[in-house]
């Protein structure tokens, strides 16, 4: 339940950022708020759900799912995060999630595993909100090395999807 909460969390933080005139003394503080909420929630939700094994394939969906909500919906919806983050990443983030769902989505349908995120998948959203943060406040160069340590892991996570979604195309698809 706390993956539709945290999909809905993207609401309060573009509204507020939209409304931020780029003067660091009147920056919302509550976006940060909603920032902290949206990772904290990401921690708890799994650590709820493995800890009273309520671990299910639709939350496995849903909780990947409410991370890209709110990353997307800041990075292409909030004006200072929008401005700050370079094309590259913003082209590489979508191609990557649209391999990960995709590919992801062929194998599991015909697969008798659920799938769920990687450890560097979570760390890359991780580094990826603090980046924002980063960017925003134009923090640089600590932002531009941010910047890249979230690609090194994102590109990390990309291979461990790939070479998980290989294996299950081996072991389940392939031999049927």
């Amino acid at each position: 339940m706390t993956s539709v909460a945290r999909g809905f969390m993207v609401f309060p933080i573009v509204y507020l950022l939209n409304g931020w005139d780029g003067n660091l003394i009147n920056f919302p503080m509550w976006a940060v708020f909603w920032i902290i909420m949206s990772l904290v929630s990401d921690y708890l939700d799994g650590w709820f759900a493995r800890s009273y094994h309520e671990v299910s394939r639709f939350g496995k969906f849903l909780d990947p799912l409410a991370d890209k909500i709110v990353i997307f919906g800041v990075l292409f919806f909030a004006k200072p995060v929008s401005s700050a983050i370079p094309i590259w990443f913003v082209i590489f983030s979508v191609l990557r999630e649209a391999l990960i769902f995709g590919l992801g989505y062929l194998v599991s349908k015909n697969s008798k595993r659920e799938m769920q995120a990687n450890r560097t998948g979570k760390w890359s959203i991780f580094l990826t909100s603090i980046t924002f943060i980063l960017m925003i406040f134009k923090l640089y160069p600590w932002a531009d090395y941010l910047l890249y340590l979230t690609l090194v892991f994102a590109s990390l996570s990309l291979f461990f999807y790939m070479k998980h979604y290989y294996h299950l195309y081996q072991v389940d698809v392939k031999s049927q």
